[in-house]
């Protein structure tokens, strides 16, 4: 454990450089930060190597128990306020965004894990997403942070696009809230792009994007059966396939917060203590993921999902807008 303690001491400081920055603006995302200064560290500079031990705690421990905490984010009460008429709408834009940008990644030659890192960041909560359905999959570390980087880029857009196209449209405040909540990606960026409009809007925002954080859960449960078949159709000894559990712990976990979130109930205070624990512990396995990618594998993806990722952030804005309006949630 003492081991751990100079690396989890660097990234303790990164990590806090980019909560200070997302304090002072609220719409760029700490998490995408995090990555980014992981990464420009280990490029522009060096990764010490007085830091692996705590890296390799935080790239794995760490973030699992981060996404474990997500599950505070989960309210039942959201999803009543929205009714079941919301909650069909939700399910249906998030599985057309992420079978629609698989069915884009393969037009476009991509991986097919890279396009169900997009599709998943792009369809429930962006990077904290990625982080969490990363291990059901076969991505590397280069196509992940590609993933975050450009759903960072897309969400961000969102915040100055979507207001000037709901102003030209003659949104009402719920519409507007509501589209935001269905189509931008990252938390920070749905709340971002809603009070440009108005509080009402946010309010309507947050409680479509907590619908979103709710089908995070069964997303996970779904790649990880299918992680364990791939496993085995590829051969995989059982006992190498019996170290990927059906139902991952930080799932378990993730569930039986959100169960005790629902049914005892956490205090505001608390319960905002819990969801920055688990931002911050997001961060830090991000952090240690951006420091173990390299500029030349990122050349190596090329621009093709960039491209396809701007595709999509258009595509997926308009079928969520279109479900809103038809809905009239």
């Amino acid at each position: 454990m003492v081991k751990t303690l100079p690396g989890l001491g660097l990234i303790a400081a990164v990590v806090a450089v980019a909560f200070q920055i997302n304090n002072f603006q609220p719409a760029i995302s700490p998490l995408a930060l995090c990555v980014a200064f992981g990464f420009l560290i280990a490029n522009f500079g060096s990764w010490p190597t007085f830091a692996d031990e705590g890296t390799a705690l935080a790239s794995k421990k760490l973030m699992r128990i981060g996404v474990a905490l997500l599950g505070a984010q989960v309210s039942v009460v959201s999803l009543q306020a929205i009714g079941i008429k919301g909650v069909i709408t939700v399910i249906l834009v998030v599985s057309f965004t992420i079978f629609g940008i698989l069915g884009l990644s393969k037009l476009f030659k991509m991986t097919g894990d890279l396009g169900l890192l997009i599709g998943v960041g792009f369809g429930v909560c962006g990077a904290t997403a990625v982080a969490a359905v990363r291990p059901q999959t076969r991505a590397t570390q280069e196509e992940t942070s590609y993933a975050i980087a450009l759903i960072s880029l897309c969400g961000t857009l969102s915040i100055f696009v979507l207001p000037f196209l709901g102003n030209l449209m003659g949104l009402s405040d719920q519409t507007f809230g509501a589209w935001a909540g269905a189509a931008v990606h990252d938390v920070g960026q749905v709340i971002a792009t809603a009070s440009v409009w108005s509080d009402d809007a946010v309010k309507s925002a947050i409680v479509i994007k907590l619908a979103r954080v709710c089908l995070l859960a069964p997303i996970v449960l779904i790649l990880s059966v299918r992680h364990r078949r791939f496993l085995k159709a590829q051969g995989e000894s059982a006992q190498s396939s019996a170290k990927v559990p059906l139902i991952p712990f930080f799932v378990l976990g993730f569930i039986a917060v959100a169960t005790v979130q629902n049914t005892l109930g956490i205090s505001g205070t608390l319960h905002d203590y819990i969801v920055l624990i688990s931002k911050v512990l997001l961060g830090a396995g991000l952090v240690a993921l951006g420091s173990g990618v390299r500029w030349k594998a990122i050349r190596t993806i090329g621009p093709r999902p960039l491209i396809m990722g701007l595709i999509a952030w258009v595509i997926v804005a308009g079928v969520a807008l279109a479900a809103v309006r038809i809905t009239g949630i």
